[in-house]
């Protein structure tokens, strides 16, 4: 039975340089943000950050990536600056 990249991924996240995730995170900040100011929970690094983690993970989908966010270890959300999780319909709105 062959793995899933998510699998393998995982089974290798000790090797991941968690400095250079939050580097990631203050890159992606520097983007514009298309979101209104009033309700924001979330840097937009922290959120593109988490996503393009997920995605090169292989999830496909918003709920890929939701899941993605809860299935990461806390240390990875830590360093992307993720305080909380979000949720699929707050990843949805900002893609």
């Amino acid at each position: 039975m062959s793995s899933s990249l998510i699998d393998v991924l995982q089974r290798h996240r000790g090797n991941i340089d968690l400095p250079e995730l939050a580097s990631l995170s203050q890159v992606l900040d520097r983007l514009p943000d298309p979101r209104r100011v009033r309700g924001r929970r979330y840097r937009l690094g922290a959120l593109l950050a988490l996503c393009l983690l997920a995605v090169l993970g292989g999830a496909t989908t918003l709920a890929g990536i939701s899941r993605f966010a809860v299935d990461a270890a806390p240390e990875v959300r830590e360093r992307i600056g993720l305080r909380g999780l979000p949720r699929a319909t707050t990843l949805g709105r900002l893609l």
